[in-house]
C-alpha cells in the first residue's frame, strides 16, 4: 500500500510536469536559469541554510515548552536528514519521521512528534499571517477573486487550528497527552519566541523567491512574494504529489499570473529556488554517507516494529 501511494503520487507529479512544459521552449527556459549564475546560486543556498538553522532555534524553544532540551546543533542534524530523505529516500519513510525518531531518543516518541507538530502548525499560521496582511494591507495590487481566496483559505485554516482547544478526542489518553503538550506550549513562556521566529523564517524563505525573482530579470511588486508564496507553500504541503513537484509548479504559474508573470518566468522562479532546496539536502546526504549515519535504517527499523 505504502508503495502504490508513492507510485501514485510520483505519477500525480510527472504528469503534472509534463504538462507544465510540454509547450515551453526548453532552450529559453534554460538560459533563464542560467541567468542566476553559480555565485548567486551558492548565496541563495546560504540563506536558505540559515533559515533551517533558525527553524532549529525555533524548533528548540518548542522542546523547552514542553519541559525537555535538545542542542540546536542536534535538531539542524535532523532538519538536514529530513530534508534527504523527502528528497532522495522518499520510499522508505519521510523527512518528518526520521525527525521524530531523532529527538524520540532524547525526549520521547510522544513529544517529539507534539514538538514536530508544533513546530509546524506555528510556521503555518504565520504564512497565512503574512499572505493575509499583504493582501488587505495592500489590496490595490490584487482583484477581489484573489483577496477573497486568501481570506477563506485563512478563516477556514484557523478555525481548524482553534478547534484543537476544545478537545474533542481527550478522552483518548494517547490524544489526551497530546492535548496537554498542545496547552502546555500556548502557556509557556516560548509561545511569543516560536511565534516571532515562526515569522522570521518565512520572511526569509519569501526573500530567497524575491533574490531569486530579481536574478532572473523578474520585475515586479516584492507584495505579490508576500501574498503568493505563502499560499503555495500551503498548496505545496497537500499530500497528492511527490514533495508537491507539480502542484508547487502549477500554483506558481497560475498566482503569479495576476502579477503579469508569463508561463516561463513562473516556472523559472518556482524551479531556481527548487534547485536551492536540493542543493541544500544534499547535506543531509552527506552526514548520512560521509559519517556512516545509521539514522534513516535505525528509523525504518523503529517504526516496523510499532
Amino acid at each position: 500500500m505504502k508503495k502504490l501511494k508513492f507510485l501514485a503520487k510520483l505519477s500525480v507529479s510527472a504528469v503534472l510536469i509534463f504538462v507544465l512544459f510540454h509547450k515551453i521552449n526548453l532552450s529559453r527556459f534554460e538560459d533563464m536559469l542560467f541567468k542566476i549564475g553559480l555565485l548567486k546560486f551558492f548565496l541563495l543556498s546560504l540563506l536558505y541554510i540559515f533559515s533551517q538553522v533558525v527553524s532549529s532555534v525555533r524548533w528548540s524553544f518548542v522542546i523547552e515548552s514542553l519541559n525537555e532540551k535538545m542542542a540546536v546543533s542536534e535538531l539542524l542534524r535532523a532538519y538536514f536528514l529530513g530534508m534527504y530523505a523527502n528528497l532522495f529516500l522518499p520510499s522508505i519513510i519521510g523527512g518528518d519521521a526520521i525527525k521524530a525518531y531523532v529527538v524520540s531518543k532524547k525526549i520521547g516518541l510522544r513529544k517529539s512528534i507534539s514538538s514536530i507538530f508544533l513546530e509546524r502548525y506555528n510556521g503555518l499560521m504565520a504564512l497565512l499571517l503574512i499572505s493575509l496582511i499583504s493582501v488587505l494591507v495592500f489590496n490595490r495590487f490584487f482583484n477581489a477573486k484573489i483577496i477573497a481566496g486568501v481570506v477563506v483559505v485563512n478563516i477556514f485554516s484557523v478555525i481548524s487550528i482553534y478547534s484543537l482547544r476544545f478537545n474533542i478526542f481527550r478522552k483518548y489518553e494517547k490524544l489526551k497527552n497530546f492535548y496537554d503538550d498542545i496547552a502546555m506550549f500556548h502557556k509557556s513562556r516560548f509561545f511569543a519566541r516560536v511565534s516571532i521566529l515562526s515569522v522570521v523564517v518565512q520572511t526569509i524563505v519569501i526573500f530567497i523567491y524575491m533574490l531569486s525573482g530579481l536574478m532572473l530579470g523578474i520585475k515586479i511588486s516584492p507584495i505579490y512574494y508576500f501574498a503568493f508564496i505563502p499560499i503555495i507553500n500551503l498548496i505545496s504541503f497537500l499530500p497528492i504529489s511527490f514533495n508537491g513537484i507539480g502542484v508547487r509548479e502549477f500554483s506558481f504559474v497560475y498566482f503569479f499570473s495576476f502579477a503579469n508573470l508569463n508561463k516561463l518566468q513562473a516556472l523559472s522562479l518556482s524551479i531556481s529556488v527548487f534547485f536551492v532546496v536540493i542543493f541544500c539536502s544534499l547535506i543531509g546526504g552527506v552526514i548520512y554517507f560521509v559519517s556512516k549515519d545509521r539514522t534513516v535504517k535505525e528509523a525504518e527499523e523503529f517504526y516496523k516494529s510499532k
